[in-house]
């Protein structure tokens, strides 16, 4: 079900921007105080959302939003992007970029013409210097997935696993260091390669594998997982589109009711998986509302009404069955007098300390 190829997948994805922001853009501005570049670097819904939160703010601003796509999560692509929004004459570059060594130089292409840039995800306190970053804004990682650790380690016992996002920007390591936090592990959680005891000996954490945030490889992941460990009793996946895959994996094994699992995001069919019963608990946040405080903290940064440099992080919740209905919804755009509620609320502040 879910072994479809990528060239297929991003085929799909490219028809459904086009078509999305050509019903959000009408009807269109009479005159747009110019561009802002969007950097999508992946199919995942989590970033069409956010591109369409962005979106969102930058009509009520004034301004008009330019996809670049990045499908495969290719780091060339993502600087032929950059260099192209630049040439195109962008007033800022936000979005999300594929990792941290090609932000290097995709802030520096961007310096060298004194554009701005504002990322979702991605932070790294040696960019806080550059002259043209305004900053970041993500959950705060570690802290993010603590809570479904904590849950895990109060509901499961026995061997548990753990399905992480593309590796390399430091998001994804950032969750598992959190969770396993949560479970209560010993041993080195920055790295966070199994084995460990975690919950005083009462749970063990066997095994680790990347999901790319993607759900075919989500599924991919799963098996692989609950083919060497036939009695693995939880799963943490750090986002609900490979939950998605995993849990599709799971029920082609007949392991379903065995393996609780937990994730984290609150997408849509995220919250309908807590629904139904076969996902746990998740910390959720909406992708629309990061995007839309992007286009906002880059409108005022260009007002020179804020100063750059900064972190911030975004809203979250936990929630379980019974209270997943304080998730903020990942598709708030579509309704006019929530778009108005929210950049009506003040803007994000930032991180006094951020981390180094």
């Amino acid at each position: 079900m879910f072994r479809f190829g990528r060239a297929t997948l991003a085929a799909v994805t490219a028809l459904a921007l086009t078509a999305a922001l050509g019903a959000t853009n009408a009807p269109a501005l009479a005159k747009s105080k110019g561009t802002i570049a969007f950097l999508l670097s992946g199919p995942d819904l989590y970033y069409q959302d956010g591109l369409q939160g962005a979106d969102a703010a930058a009509r009520s601003l004034g301004y008009t939003v330019k996809v670049y796509p990045n499908p495969n999560i290719s780091p060339s692509v993502e600087l032929a992007n950059v260099r192209n929004a630049l040439a195109a004459g962008v007033k800022a570059i936000t979005g999300y970029s594929v990792g941290l060594s090609t932000e290097d130089a995709s802030i520096a292409a961007a310096q060298r013409v004194h554009v701005p840039v504002f990322l979702m995800y991605g932070y790294s306190h040696k960019y806080l210097n550059k002259s043209n970053v305004i900053g970041f804004e993500q959950v705060n990682l570690t802290a993010y997935s603590y809570p479904v650790g904590v849950y895990m380690r109060t509901h499961v016992k026995g061997k548990i696993a753990i399905i992480t996002g593309q590796l390399g920007r430091g998001d994804a390591e950032g969750y598992r260091q959190g969770f396993l936090q949560g479970l209560g592990c010993k041993g080195d959680l920055a790295e966070g390669n199994p084995t460990m005891t975690c919950a005083n000996g009462k749970i063990q954490y066997v095994a680790t594998e990347t999901g790319h945030w993607l759900r075919p490889d989500g599924y991919t992941a799963m098996q692989d997982i609950v083919g060497k460990y036939p009695d693995l009793a939880g799963v943490f996946v750090e986002n609900e589109d490979m939950a998605v895959g995993a849990h599709t994996a799971l029920v082609a094994a007949h392991k379903a009711s065995q393996v609780l699992m937990v994730s984290q995001n609150g997408a849509p069919y995220g919250l309908a998986g807590i629904k139904a019963g076969w996902l746990k608990a998740s910390n959720t946040c909406s992708p629309a509302l990061e995007g839309l405080m992007a286009v906002r903290l880059i409108n005022a940064y260009l007002n020179h009404t804020i100063s750059g440099g900064k972190l911030y992080y975004s809203h979250t919740n936990f929630v379980t069955k019974a209270t997943m209905g304080q998730a903020v919804g990942w598709d708030f755009f579509k309704n006019p007098s929530l778009v108005a509620k929210y950049m009506k609320m003040p803007l994000l502040r930032p991180v006094a300390n951020p981390p180094e």
